[in-house]
């Protein structure tokens, strides 16, 4: 048996940290009107959120199709000439895209090696993550079953969160439900804050005034878990923001100092569905805690 692990870049992954991971890194598609982009390829984040203001004016909305089944059975493919038996795919929450349903029901059509369809229920770094463990898991010659449990166990620990400048995006494409949570004009009056449900969707929690409020209210969301294992890791996401990324971090450091923070960009295939000035936080269990301790990395 020799396992493989692929992935998209809506993980939060760079091609050169996949190659270094021995991870299959797939470039998710974005829209600009007719055109069409690919994240990291031809596309940084950093180019995604200048085109997004240049094109401000003239309401041309991005949008990030889903991957094309066709692109997965080619790489599959060529994974299994390369000897690979089985693939574990580690897609983005089935809340905000139907990537891993459709490849649950197409897997089967796919006779060149066997494919293990697995939902994040998550974004970025908590898709990242468990990317990052699965692979180092695959790397130390665990099996398939062993890593999708460690997975789940992973996973129930991740919690992500954030405020956004506008729900439109996300009332738009449906990944919203404007008949939960609080009223729309609550949502009108501020700075919407959503998180991901256990089962992946998105769910309106509320609303802050300002985005200082709102990372209180997301540290407020990470104290529970925080008194239970002050050494979770903890990443503050950005929509392209570095300074107020960086306010963010000190300010967690301030109130969390044993809980390890970093920060991580919102690349463009999140940015589509939270916009321009999105700023977030995601924690759970650092995945390294789940390796064999005498080989983690």
């Amino acid at each position: 048996m020799k396992i493989a692990i692929m992935t998209d870049t809506s993980a939060g992954m760079t091609p050169t940290e996949a190659i270094a991971r021995q991870v299959t890194l797939l470039a998710a598609p974005i829209m600009f009107g007719n055109r069409q982009y690919h994240e990291y390829q031809d596309l940084t984040p950093a180019d995604y959120y200048r085109l997004l203001r240049l094109t401000k004016s003239t309401k041309l909305i991005p949008t990030a199709p889903q991957l094309s089944m066709q692109t997965v059975q080619t790489t599959c493919d060529d994974l299994a000439a390369q000897g690979v038996t089985d693939v574990i795919v580690i897609g983005p929450a089935s809340g905000i895209s139907g990537f891993i349903n459709t490849l649950s029901s197409y897997a089967e059509t796919i006779t060149s090696l066997h494919v293990w369809p697995w939902d994040s229920r998550g974004i970025l770094t908590v898709m990242g993550d468990q990317v990052r463990l699965a692979a180092a898991l695959a790397e130390r010659g665990a099996d398939v079953q062993t890593i999708l449990g460690r997975l789940a166990t992973l996973r129930q620990t991740m919690h992500v969160g954030f405020a956004v400048d506008s729900i439109k995006p996300l009332l738009r494409t449906g990944e919203v439900n404007p008949g939960h949570g609080p009223s729309g004009a609550q949502l009108l009056a501020g700075k919407p804050l959503l998180v991901f449900e256990p089962d992946g969707k998105i769910r309106v929690a509320g609303s802050a005034l300002r985005l200082k409020n709102a990372l209180g209210d997301l540290l407020d969301l990470l104290a529970p878990d925080v008194a239970v294992q002050p050494t979770l890791k903890a990443t503050i996401l950005n929509a392209d923001q570095p300074e107020l990324a960086q306010q963010w971090l000190m300010a967690a450091h301030d109130r969390f100092p044993q809980t390890s923070f970093d920060v991580a960009l919102i690349g463009p295939s999140f940015g589509v569905h939270v916009g321009d000035g999105a700023m977030g936080l995601a924690w759970g269990q650092d995945y390294r805690e789940l390796l064999d301790p005498a080989t983690a990395d």
